[in-house]
Protein backbone atom coordinates (compact mmCIF):
# COMPACT_ATOMS: atom_id res chain seq x y z
CA UNK A 1 0.00 0.00 0.00
CA UNK A 2 1.29 4.08 -1.01
CA UNK A 3 1.92 6.46 1.38
CA UNK A 4 1.27 9.87 1.04
CA UNK A 5 4.32 11.81 1.94
CA UNK A 6 4.04 14.30 4.58
CA UNK A 7 5.24 17.89 4.48
CA UNK A 8 8.60 17.91 5.97
CA UNK A 9 9.93 21.91 5.71
CA UNK A 10 7.88 24.92 4.50
CA UNK A 11 10.13 27.55 2.29
CA UNK A 12 9.53 31.31 2.89
CA UNK A 13 5.89 32.44 2.54
CA UNK A 14 4.48 33.74 -0.27
CA UNK A 15 1.13 35.37 1.39
CA UNK A 16 -0.58 35.10 5.17
CA UNK A 17 -4.18 36.61 5.49
CA UNK A 18 -6.92 36.97 7.51
CA UNK A 19 -9.46 34.24 5.27
CA UNK A 20 -12.18 37.09 5.81
CA UNK A 21 -10.00 39.49 3.94
CA UNK A 22 -9.04 36.99 1.11
CA UNK A 23 -11.04 39.21 -1.66
CA UNK A 24 -9.10 42.39 -0.67
CA UNK A 25 -5.84 40.41 -0.68
CA UNK A 26 -6.42 38.91 -4.14
CA UNK A 27 -7.61 41.77 -5.58
CA UNK A 28 -4.35 43.91 -4.94
CA UNK A 29 -2.15 40.28 -5.71
CA UNK A 30 -4.20 40.48 -8.96
CA UNK A 31 -3.12 43.95 -10.44
CA UNK A 32 0.55 43.38 -8.68
CA UNK A 33 2.45 43.23 -12.71
CA UNK A 34 4.57 40.75 -10.47
CA UNK A 35 2.46 38.53 -10.37
CA UNK A 36 2.09 35.40 -12.78
CA UNK A 37 -1.14 34.71 -14.86
CA UNK A 38 -1.38 31.16 -13.12
CA UNK A 39 -0.95 32.49 -10.24
CA UNK A 40 -3.77 35.36 -10.53
CA UNK A 41 -6.22 31.74 -11.58
CA UNK A 42 -5.09 30.36 -8.51
CA UNK A 43 -6.63 33.29 -6.64
CA UNK A 44 -9.77 33.73 -8.62
CA UNK A 45 -10.36 29.97 -7.41
CA UNK A 46 -9.27 29.86 -4.40
CA UNK A 47 -12.14 29.92 -1.91
CA UNK A 48 -14.38 27.78 -4.24
CA UNK A 49 -11.80 25.34 -4.03
CA UNK A 50 -11.33 26.03 -0.06
CA UNK A 51 -14.69 25.46 0.46
CA UNK A 52 -14.82 22.25 -1.92
CA UNK A 53 -12.16 20.76 0.35
CA UNK A 54 -13.40 21.92 3.53
CA UNK A 55 -17.12 20.24 2.95
CA UNK A 56 -14.82 16.97 2.95
CA UNK A 57 -12.95 17.36 6.32
CA UNK A 58 -14.86 16.14 8.93
CA UNK A 59 -12.29 17.56 12.09
CA UNK A 60 -11.85 20.59 10.72
CA UNK A 61 -14.35 23.51 11.41
CA UNK A 62 -12.84 26.15 10.74
CA UNK A 63 -10.31 28.74 9.09
CA UNK A 64 -9.10 31.82 10.26
CA UNK A 65 -5.61 32.25 8.14
CA UNK A 66 -3.98 31.28 5.71
CA UNK A 67 -0.69 30.83 4.72
CA UNK A 68 0.67 30.04 0.93
CA UNK A 69 4.39 29.14 0.58
CA UNK A 70 6.41 29.57 -2.29
CA UNK A 71 7.69 25.59 -2.04
CA UNK A 72 7.45 22.46 0.07
CA UNK A 73 9.51 19.79 0.72
CA UNK A 74 8.20 17.03 1.59
CA UNK A 75 9.50 14.01 3.71
CA UNK A 76 10.77 11.69 0.38
CA UNK A 77 12.73 15.15 -0.86
CA UNK A 78 10.55 16.06 -3.80
CA UNK A 79 10.34 19.73 -3.71
CA UNK A 80 6.45 21.01 -5.00
CA UNK A 81 6.73 24.77 -5.83
CA UNK A 82 4.47 27.54 -6.72
CA UNK A 83 5.93 30.64 -7.46
CA UNK A 84 6.66 33.14 -10.29
CA UNK A 85 9.96 34.06 -9.32
CA UNK A 86 12.65 31.35 -8.56
CA UNK A 87 16.20 32.35 -10.23
CA UNK A 88 13.62 35.39 -12.49
CA UNK A 89 11.60 32.94 -13.74
CA UNK A 90 8.50 30.80 -12.45
CA UNK A 91 8.16 27.76 -11.37
CA UNK A 92 4.96 25.64 -10.90
CA UNK A 93 5.39 21.88 -10.40
CA UNK A 94 3.13 19.64 -12.04
CA UNK A 95 1.81 16.86 -9.46
CA UNK A 96 -0.51 13.48 -8.68
CA UNK A 97 -2.37 13.11 -6.37
CA UNK A 98 -4.02 9.05 -5.79
CA UNK A 99 -7.44 9.14 -4.21
CA UNK A 100 -8.58 7.36 -1.68
CA UNK A 101 -10.05 4.57 -3.66
CA UNK A 102 -13.53 4.49 -1.23
CA UNK A 103 -13.64 8.23 -2.21
CA UNK A 104 -12.64 7.57 -5.97
CA UNK A 105 -16.00 8.49 -7.25
CA UNK A 106 -16.02 11.80 -5.86
CA UNK A 107 -13.35 13.27 -8.29
CA UNK A 108 -12.62 13.55 -11.47
CA UNK A 109 -9.61 11.51 -12.16
CA UNK A 110 -8.05 8.92 -14.76
CA UNK A 111 -7.84 5.34 -13.32
CA UNK A 112 -7.64 6.68 -9.88
CA UNK A 113 -5.48 9.11 -10.32
CA UNK A 114 -6.26 13.27 -10.35
CA UNK A 115 -3.73 15.38 -12.13
CA UNK A 116 -2.80 19.12 -12.07
CA UNK A 117 -0.32 21.76 -11.50
CA UNK A 118 0.39 23.78 -8.32
CA UNK A 119 -1.84 27.05 -8.48
CA UNK A 120 -1.23 29.48 -5.46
Amino acid sequence: MATTPCAFKFSATLLNFKLRDADTVFGEKDSDPEIDDRMKTGFTNFLECLNLYLDLQSGITSVNVVHIYKSVTLENGAIIRATNKYYGKPWFSNISVRMNSNELFNYTSNEGICYGQVIV
